[in-house]
């Protein structure tokens, strides 16, 4: 395997990794734990996972405070988006709450435009027409009554869109250049610190981490925050930010075929043309991009 295609591996398998996410948390309601105790054990155990490697690899920067809680500020975003998906995943089924947190789509559109000014073009408003339309048939709304899906879930799982879709504005704009692990260590910092304001680690003296806490927080630490921004960070500088989003999208399925799997939620047909939508509208829109891009390249070349 080439270079580039080891790239796409590891990045298809970052997205995977996020996409067991839900399916864990799930099943930690099931053992009896709360949404504090789930967020903040994966926050508090990432963060320490984070530093301790960070003591272990060497490769790092000169940074000031400054950019360091810059690195931090961005980093709350990253708990924010944990403790408003975790909470409407007791709401929603997983299947569902992830579609809405894959709103981010079109919301990241929306920042770029009202923050820089780049007005969608025309096949990105296809995507965006794509992505809500997939949405809508994968959430099973056609196929159910509407009062079966709890509103307060609903926008729980917009709120967490709109969280990540912040936290992936800044971290594409804050302190770029810093190497991947130091980057993270202090990016979970700010995150750690969000979820344990907003809920007290109550879990260090309760009993819950000798009841079995600890194995869900190592786990959603390890799949959340450890493997998948190291396996993006390796592979995403070759194959390029657009492909990364197309190739990162291998989440929605893994979640869909997660929850069936190990949560025993049916997902229909109509929900199955719903995700390939989504998954079309999201492809469409990088491989567009990149014959654009060629064009545009080949024509300055002629000139």
């Amino acid at each position: 395997m080439n270079e580039k295609g080891k790239a796409v591996l590891l990045v298809l398998l970052g997205g995977a990794s996020y996409g067991v996410l839900s399916t864990m948390v799930k099943l930690g309601y099931r053992d009896g734990f709360t949404v504090g105790e789930i967020t903040g054990g994966q926050a508090a155990a990432g963060c320490l996972i984070m530093w301790l490697l960070r003591l272990i690899i060497r490769d790092r920067a000169e940074i000031g405070w400054a950019t360091r809680w810059k690195l931090i500020g961005s980093g709350v975003f990253t708990g924010l988006t944990g403790v408003v998906y975790y909470y409407s995943l007791q709401m929603l089924d997983a299947s569902l709450a992830v579609l809405l947190l894959f709103q981010f789509v079109w919301m990241g559109m929306a920042v770029e435009w009202a923050v820089h000014g780049r007005r969608p073009g025309r096949i990105q408003w296809i995507t965006v027409a794509m992505v809500l339309a997939g949405t809508l048939l994968a959430s099973g709304i056609a196929e159910h009554s509407p009062v079966s899906v709890r509103l307060t879930g609903v926008g729980l799982g917009l709120l967490a869109a709109v969280c990540y879709t912040a936290f992936m504005y800044f971290s594409g704009h804050v302190a770029v250049n810093v190497p991947a692990v130091q980057r993270s260590s202090w990016m979970l910092t700010g995150g750690a610190a969000a979820v344990l304001l907003i809920y007290p680690p109550q879990f260090l003296w309760n009993g819950s981490l000798g009841h079995g806490l600890w194995l869900w927080a190592l786990l959603l630490s390890v799949f959340g925050y450890i493997i998948p921004p190291y396996l993006f960070a390796k592979g995403a500088p070759r194959i390029g930010t657009g492909a990364v989003a197309m190739l990162g999208s291998v989440e929605l399925p893994v979640v869909i075929a997660c929850s069936g799997l190990f949560l025993h939620e049916k997902t229909s047909l109509l929900q199955w043309l719903g995700i390939v939508v989504i998954l079309a509208g999201v492809s469409a829109n990088e491989l567009v991009h990149r014959v654009q891009k060629k064009d545009s390249q080949t024509k300055g070349t002629a000139a």
